[in-house]
This record gives structure tokens, sequence and C-alpha cells, in this order.
């Protein structure tokens, strides 16, 4: 496993990247993740996460997620780390961490478990058995819930091959305490995006996951390097910029949060498509205001 590379791809904009379906919704559309990948590869991107929320992930049969899985990384063609999001049951997790080194992953992003009836001690047992076998491929945690605690991160940070935590629950206070009291081992990722990443980044991150970088990498790159150099009148100047599609993004109790994506990134010629149920599609004013939003950015066609 070269986690150095991986460390090094962590340290920068992470894009979980959107999964096209064909028209009917029935079959995985490979060739629009292929050209989707190629355009991220062109503006720069070095990280890519397939199959997570903004993937849809929960959507995805598992040969499914094994076919996009395959589809990113022949479209990579090794410019890119591919670190796809893995889950559901310990049994699943684990054959998806095997397959995703098989095929020459170098890292994998496990999604918060969905079960109704987990506990700490229950969490943290799943991840210690994915942990256990992830020793060709490094790790990151996706803190998406309350069962991810402190007392349990320290106790998985005793892995060697655990290499970030993607932030995304709780305050940016308790983010700050987290480092405070954890320390940084390992990379700390806002996970909410850029919007929050200039808050996050004073507290301690140093990496920013996005979903709008799927069709416009380049605000998320300047972003990413605003910050870098401590530029943070720059950093908030790209914050209100993005503001009023991240809102939009929120519309519906968040549900609008992929379709919105993927309206936009149909209008700018990639491919986004429509989402599968229990995710809805826009309707025509959700969508007018999405492509609206983002009319004065300079992206192109």
């Amino acid at each position: 496993m070269n986690q150095a590379r991986l460390e090094e791809a962590l340290h920068g904009v992470s894009v979980t990247t959107a999964t096209p379906f064909t028209r009917d919704l029935s079959a995985i559309d490979a060739d629009g993740i292929r050209r989707n990948i190629e355009f991220l590869s062109k503006e720069g991107i070095r990280l890519i996460v397939p199959c997570g929320n903004t993937g849809e992930f929960y959507s995805l049969s598992e040969k499914e997620w094994l076919q996009v899985v395959k589809a990113t990384l022949d479209a990579s063609q090794g410019n890119m780390v591919v670190m796809p999001g893995i889950g559901h049951s310990i049994a699943t997790a684990v054959d998806m961490v095997r397959q995703a080194e098989s095929l020459g992953a170098q890292g994998v992003m496990v999604m918060y478990p969905q079960h109704v009836f987990s506990s700490e001690e229950g969490v943290l047992n799943y991840y210690r058995r994915i942990l256990d076998v992830s020793e060709g491929v490094g790790v990151v945690l996706y803190k998406k819930g309350p069962l991810l605690t402190d007392a349990v991160l320290r106790e998985l940070m005793k892995y060697g091959n655990l290499v970030g935590i993607k932030y995304a629950f709780g305050r940016v206070v308790d983010f700050a305490y987290s480092i405070q009291m954890l320390g940084s081992t390992v990379i700390w990722s806002c996970g909410t995006a850029e919007r929050f990443a200039p808050f996050y980044w004073l507290a301690g991150a140093r990496a920013f996951t996005s979903g709008l970088a799927n069709f416009a990498p380049s605000i998320s790159l300047q972003m990413y390097h605003a910050l870098q150099a401590g530029d943070y009148g720059e950093a908030m100047r790209i914050q209100a910029l993005v503001t009023p599609l991240e809102n939009l993004r929120e519309g519906r109790g968040t549900a609008n949060n992929v379709p919105v994506v993927k309206a936009v990134m149909d209008h700018l010629g990639l491919v986004g498509g429509e989402c599968r149920p229990p995710i809805h599609s826009l309707n025509r004013t959700e969508r007018k205001a999405a492509i609206d939003a983002v009319a004065d950015w300079g992206l192109r066609s």
C-alpha cells in the first residue's frame, strides 16, 4: 500500500463524485463516469471518492458498487487517488475493502453505519473489524453521527492504517475539541464542504470534501490554496460566492443536496442525470434556481 500517496492527496480537496445512471435509472452509466472523471483529472483534482453520499451509495447494489469503482479507477488512469466509500454489513464492508484493494484503490472511506439499534460499543467493533482487514489500503472514517465519539476515535487511532477522519457531525467547536483531545496523527477533513471549510481550517482541518467540485473544481481548489496560504479574506470571498448554491442544496430538509449538483452538471455539459428514489427530482423552479446560482462563477460549459 502506498499510504504516503494517499496521505499527500488527503491534504487538499477530495471530490465525492456523483453517480450517473441510464435514463430509466436501471443501470450505471459507465461512459458518463468516464467523462466526468476525465474532466476532474484535467482540472487538477488529485483525490476522488466514488460511492459516497453524493454518489448515492445507499442506492447502489453491491454489483453496481463494484461497477462504479471499476469505472472510476479505469477513467482515472492512475492520475488520481481513488478512495471508494464502503459500508453496510460487516461482511459486505469487508468484501468491499478486499475488492477495492484488488482493483488498485489506494484507500477506502467507511460510511457511517445506518443500523437502527447500533451502540457506541457496537460501532467500535464494526470499525475495528474493517481496520483489521484493511492491510493493503488506507482507511478514512466518516463521522456522520453521534456514536463515533472521541472515545471511539481514540481507540481506533491506534491503528496505523487509519489515515484520516472526515468530520461532518456536530459543531465546529466540537471538531476543535476533538483535535485538541486526540491530536493530529490523522488527517482531519471538513466533511461539510466549502461553506464551512474556512472555520474548520482555523480549528485544525487540513482538507475538505466537496460535492460542487463535481462541476466547479477550480472554485474548490482556489479555496484550498487560499486556506493553505493563510489568505482568509480570499477564502471567505469564495465562501460567500458558493453559499447561495449550498443553501439550495439544503432545500427540502437537505434532500436537494445531490439533485442540485446533478442539475448543474447537466447544465454545464457533464453527466449528472436524475437521482434514484428515495431521492427526488428537482422541480422546474428548483432547477432554474440552481443554474442561476452559478451563473457568475465563470464556469465553462
